[in-house]
């Protein structure tokens, strides 16, 4: 059973699709060529006005000079700093470590009254003393103890005395590594450099100008570039979508077309059932209809037993049968077929009535030729004249019965052979079915690409705009 196809139109005329104006964008950046070779030509000039404004060569070799003992003066600033941060840093260390042995000595004797050890051994005799008496004894003992630990404090004190001579003699060194002599060459140099800048002033603001002019030139050549760069860039977009168009356009030619075809071809093939139907179902023998035609034209007035006048069935039988299939008649014996020129007919003759009985009788007995036409297609005898007409349809009306047997047999083959026809077709048409679905869907999902690039197109040239 056939799918329900929609009714598909002949293509119409292809699009017309505009090519990118060639000779409008090679005309563009033909005019912003032009306009580039006028700055190249006078940023060339400005270039060379530059090399011209320059300042005096004893000026400039002063100036290397000036600069390259600036630059020493600069070196030896750093030496001396780097001197001095080296000997603070010993300084610093130094003095670290006295702090260090101070807090060892106060917190051996922070606990006592005694300073040296001369103290502790005033105090020893006059424990000693005491100790005579009986008086003491345990106090000697702490004493005799602190007096050891005081010979250890002397060494630190030494230790502390000597770092502290070492701290005056890095500060007296720190005199020696000055920075006002330097700094006084390198004051005098930039004065030396400041009056050269002054005195070759104009000069440089004239390069600077120049420079400036030429940066200006140059900047706007860049954006002339830039223009070039997106007329060639617009170009070859449109470029690039017109052959995408013609090539859409195109496959949307070749798929209308091949779809239309194949929708020709599906309704051809179903006019095709419908007619071997048509034939099928009113399928007739046709040679029962040229047998009763030829017993009609013997007999007109002769009525078969299914028809109710022969008459009638003559009417249908030159109606319908015998613009289906054209007959030739067939080479007669001129024996059998009398000609109507054979007769002659004398004008003035005496015996002019007696000749027209005689040709009246002669003409009763010739036999029509498309009657003889007509028997001769069914093979019947042909009469030598119409006294033999009732013989001859006796012959016929048993032909008749023998073809309306056959009838029956040629209706059930010929519906055999038609239904299997009509089979294949349908077959056919299922495929071209299949195809034109097929087609229909190639052209939908290209109208879907088509407008989803439309909108991508869209969105691209808001977001050009915004930008």
């Amino acid at each position: 059973m056939s799918v329900e196809i929609p009714v598909i139109e002949a293509p119409k005329p292809r699009k017309f699709i505009k090519k990118p104006d060639v000779e409008q964008k090679n005309k563009q950046i033909k005019e912003l060529d032009t306009q580039i070779k006028k700055i190249e030509a006078q940023v060339t000039l400005l270039s060379s006005q530059i090399e011209t404004t320059v300042t005096p060569k004893v000026d400039t070799e002063k100036r290397q000079e000036l600069t390259a003992e600036l630059r020493k003066i600069i070196n030896s600033q750093n030496d001396i700093k780097k001197k001095r941060e080296s000997i603070n840093q010993q300084i610093r260390l130094l003095d670290q470590s006295i702090k260090k042995k101070v807090g060892e000595i106060t917190s051996k004797t922070s606990k006592y009254n005694f300073k040296t050890t001369e103290d502790i051994d005033k105090r020893i005799r006059k424990i000693e003393s005491d100790i005579e008496s009986g008086n003491l004894m345990l106090e000697m003992s702490s004493l005799n103890k602190l007096k050891k630990d005081f010979a250890g404090i002397e060494q630190i004190q030494k230790s502390i005395d000597s770092d502290k001579a070492k701290i005056a003699e890095l500060k007296a060194s720190l005199s020696t590594v000055s920075n006002k002599e330097a700094q006084a060459k390198f004051e005098e140099i930039t004065n030396q450099l400041n009056e050269l800048t002054e005195k070759n002033k104009g000069i440089q603001a004239k390069r600077d100008e120049l420079f400036g002019k030429r940066r200006v030139l140059q900047n706007e050549k860049y954006e002339l570039l830039k223009q070039i760069r997106k007329i060639r860039d617009d170009f070859d977009a449109k470029f690039k979508k017109f052959k995408a168009d013609m090539d859409n356009e195109r496959k949307k030619r070749e798929e209308e077309e091949k779809a239309y075809r194949l929708y020709i071809e599906r309704n051809d093939l179903m006019d095709e059932i419908k007619e071997i139907e048509s034939s099928a179902s009113t399928a007739s023998n046709e040679l029962v209809d040229q047998i009763k035609a030829a017993i009609v034209a013997l007999d007109p007035e002769f009525k078969f037993d299914d028809e109710t006048s022969a008459l009638d069935a003559l009417e249908s039988t030159t109606t319908s049968s015998q613009p289906a299939k054209s007959v030739e008649a067939p080479q007669l014996d001129e024996s059998l077929v009398i000609k109507k020129e054979e007769v002659a007919f004398v004008s003035g003759s005496t015996k002019g009535k007696k000749s027209k009985k005689n040709n009246n009788k002669k003409q009763n007995k010739i036999v029509d030729p498309s009657v003889i036409t007509k028997l001769t297609y069914v093979g019947a005898t042909i009469p030598a004249s119409k006294d033999e007409y009732p013989k001859v349809i006796d012959e016929l009306k048993a032909k008749l019965e023998t073809a309306k047997k056959e009838q029956g047999e040629a209706a059930e083959k010929a519906k055999a052979e038609a239904a299997e026809k009509i089979t294949k077709i349908k077959e056919q048409i299922s495929g071209l079915e299949k195809e034109i679905l097929q087609e229909l869907e190639k052209e939908k999902e290209r109208q879907a690409a088509k407008r989803e690039n439309a909108s991508k197109e869209t969105e691209e040239a808001e977001k050009v705009e915004e930008a």
